[in-house]
């Protein structure tokens, strides 16, 4: 169900972008390598000139009825991911239910800037919208769900998604002049290393793992009982070969695409922790808005994230594939007691900072 169900909706983004001409797309030649949450918070790309004749930005007056509604959409992922499959599925669907009305135009690739920069420029009414991974540094509770361990699957993932905890978490960012209107997962991290392979915290001991920055991120890795030095993904490819780290932790599909299994022989699947980014609109753009065009939009970014979840959830398998047969041996876990017992000493830290019986029942939803 879930494999016809995403064919049927790949095909209408596939259709309509042959008949629509309202979506930016990235210059032919655009890299795949940006490929999952962490990258949109290293990506070097600068912002385009922000504005172009006549397009409405979030601090402009609302369009009276009938007028065209043009919405710029940034993300850094690159043309051919599923941020940029969903991005112009939605563009599709606004499109067509909008009567051509409603222009979601999408800039993949880093356009429109860094991760930091999308989510600032959203903030301030710069552009009307993105996704991104970044809305934790200004509401430190968005960082719940990336906790280690907290989700046993991506049903799991999925589940929370349509939960009043979701719902929650994201109105926490209202008060910040966003509009956060749901989640993408990006795929479960998983540890990597050219050394030995690695079946329990144990094996993990006395090897410098590369995480990028993240403190739930780098509080994990160190529990597990690695040691982790933090480096931009740009030069972990280089690192790995020249011995100044003996690994990465990253979902599958980065460590194929940025070539990191040409040097790495062992994969783990730890599942150690669930990124997220976050679909958001500038709150006065939102607030500018009908009611029936929100209604709209919500419901057509609540099927993108659907979608959105399934494709990675499909793409870890793909390239789970593609990284044994490059020689890679993975390591399945059978029991994820032990690397469970040994992030304990990170709930105890950030329970006292987040919301304790929320990540409770966040847990409680698939565990």
């Amino acid at each position: 169900m879930r494999k016809s169900r995403i064919a049927m909706l790949l095909g209408a983004a596939v259709i309509a972008s042959m008949f629509t001409g309202c979506t930016s797309k990235a210059p032919a030649g655009t890299a795949g390598t940006q490929a999952v949450s962490e990258n949109t918070k290293e990506t070097d790309s600068k912002a385009q000139e922000e504005g172009k004749a006549g397009e409405t930005t979030g601090t402009e007056a609302p369009a009276p009825s009938g007028e065209t509604i043009v919405i710029k959409f940034g993300h850094n992922y690159s043309v051919d991911h599923p941020a940029e499959i969903v991005g112009q599925w939605m563009s599709s669907q606004l499109a067509g239910k909008s009567g051509g009305r409603i222009v979601l135009e999408t800039y993949p690739s880093g356009q429109l800037g860094t991760s930091n920069e999308l989510m600032n420029s959203v903030t301030n009414g710069t552009i009307e919208s993105c996704v991104t991974s970044t809305f934790g540094t200004i509401e430190k509770n968005i960082y719940t769900v990336e906790l280690p361990y907290l989700f046993s699957s991506f049903d799991h993932v999925k589940k929370f998604m349509h939960s009043e905890e979701s719902t929650q978490l994201l109105s926490l960012l209202d008060a910040k002049g966003v509009h956060a209107n749901g989640w993408w997962p990006v795929g479960w991290r998983n540890i990597g290393n050219n050394k030995r392979e690695v079946k329990t915290p144990a094996d993990l001991k006395g090897l410098l793992i590369r995480a990028f920055d993240n403190e739930i991120l780098i509080d994990t890795l160190k529990a597990l009982g690695a040691n982790t030095t933090v480096m931009n993904v740009s030069e972990v490819y280089v690192a790995l070969q020249t011995g100044a780290l003996d690994g990465e932790e990253n979902p599958f599909l980065n460590t194929y695409t940025m070539s990191f299994f040409e040097i790495e022989k062992y994969k783990t699947e730890t599942h150690h922790m669930m990124n997220f980014d976050v679909v958001a609109f500038n709150q006065k753009f939102w607030d500018s808005l009908s009611a029936e065009d929100q209604k709209l939009i919500d419901e057509v970014v609540a099927e993108g994230c659907d979608m959105y979840a399934d494709l990675v959830a499909e793409s870890d398998d793909k390239y789970r594939g593609l990284l044994e047969e490059g020689g890679v041996q993975i390591t399945s876990i059978e029991d994820y007691t032990p690397w469970i017992e040994a992030v304990k000493p990170v709930y105890e830290k950030w329970e006292k900072e987040l919301d304790a019986d929320l990540i409770q029942g966040v847990k409680d939803m698939g565990w």
